[in-house]
């Protein structure tokens, strides 16, 4: 491929993060918590802090939370030339309460009608901009979010094929979205244009009714949809303060494992998409999977232990936790 002026650029939609402080009860909050996040923005913001040169293509209000949607991202090294301002347009919440056993923590969204998902085929030159890219990358909940949204995320796919790009796509499902059934008919419109496939045993058997073990699911989505290459990751969860992280891949017929990561959680919302945006850097860094599927799970780790869905990382530290776990303190 000749050179490009990106090696990702992600389509999707940029969410306000508003937590409560602490473990504060959403009912008594008496102040909030923001961040910028969305699944499709986590990725490609936490490959621009690995040193990654990224953008997002997306549809932000013409105001104050539009402004701020583009200094955040500036801020994490993110190329937010693919922004569209939209006047009176809505930004997309979700609300967050963290919570410790044995109450659950919960995840209220509010993006209905929001600028993000009204994002139409019509709306971006999609060739010329895919032509500056290495890797494109979207999910399953951008599609889920109108069906406008449905049809550019099948036009982003489509041309970043025809450009020549690796197109990424993980199976994330949010039944506040829509209906297993919906969501399968998408994928399998969406999913012959994937190379690169991330899915969780929930996913496949919820969504697309797969059933059987591990190996079984992944040969089901590569000889289903022709996807060269598909990870599956999971998460262990000991109570709501601990946990572990494995992934494995398929690749052209080879299954490929990771080291299994142990971590304290701190905040754990947005670590699958730190765990793909890790993956696809070894992938490119070290073209060796499973080197890409150990650095992508130690990124994962040190993600449940940032607050916020943006790690904000050196490699060399990702590196380190890969070579030596050392919780001493740096003097």
């Amino acid at each position: 491929m000749t050179e490009r002026t990106y090696d990702l650029i992600a389509l999707g939609e940029p969410l306000l993060r508003l937590s409560p402080p602490g473990f504060t009860q959403l009912r008594r909050a008496t102040s909030l918590n923001l961040c910028i996040v969305g699944s499709q923005l986590n990725v490609a913001a936490n490959l621009a802090r690995l040193g990654r040169r990224t953008a997002f293509m997306t549809k932000i209000p013409d105001g104050p939370l539009g402004w701020l949607v583009e200094d955040v991202c500036s801020s994490y090294g993110l190329d937010t030339s693919f922004m569209l301002r939209i006047p009176g347009a809505k930004l997309g919440v979700t609300y967050v309460e963290f919570s410790t056993a044995p109450r659950p923590p919960q995840a209220i969204y509010d993006r209905a009608g929001s600028a993000a998902s009204t994002l139409s085929v019509e709306d971006f030159a999609w060739d010329t901009i895919l032509g500056q890219t290495r890797m494109a990358y979207t999910d399953g909940i951008f599609p889920g979010l109108s069906a406008c949204c449905d049809r550019a995320c099948h036009a982003f796919l489509a041309a970043a094929r025809r450009q020549g790009c690796t197109t990424c796509f993980d199976l994330n499902y949010r039944q506040h979205l829509w209906t297993p059934a919906a969501a399968r008919d998408a994928g399998q419109r969406l999913l012959p244009l994937v190379d690169i496939l991330a899915m969780n045993r929930d996913v496949a058997e919820i969504v697309f009714g797969y059933a059987g073990d591990d190996d079984t699911l992944m040969r089901r989505f590569a000889d289903d949809f022709g996807c060269r290459m598909v990870c599956q990751t999971n998460r262990e969860i000991h109570g709501l303060q601990h946990g572990a992280w494995t992934s494995q891949a398929l690749v052209d017929g080879s299954m490929h494992y990771g080291r299994r990561q142990e971590f304290a959680i701190v905040d754990r919302y947005g670590t699958g998409d730190a765990w793909f945006a890790g993956c696809l850097y070894g992938w490119q860094q070290f073209d060796d999977m499973t080197k890409a599927l150990n650095f992508g799970n130690a990124v994962c780790a040190l993600a449940h232990t940032i607050e916020g869905d943006i790690i904000h990382l050196h490699p060399a530290e990702v590196t380190a936790l890969l070579d030596h776990a050392d919780v001493r303190v740096r003097r």
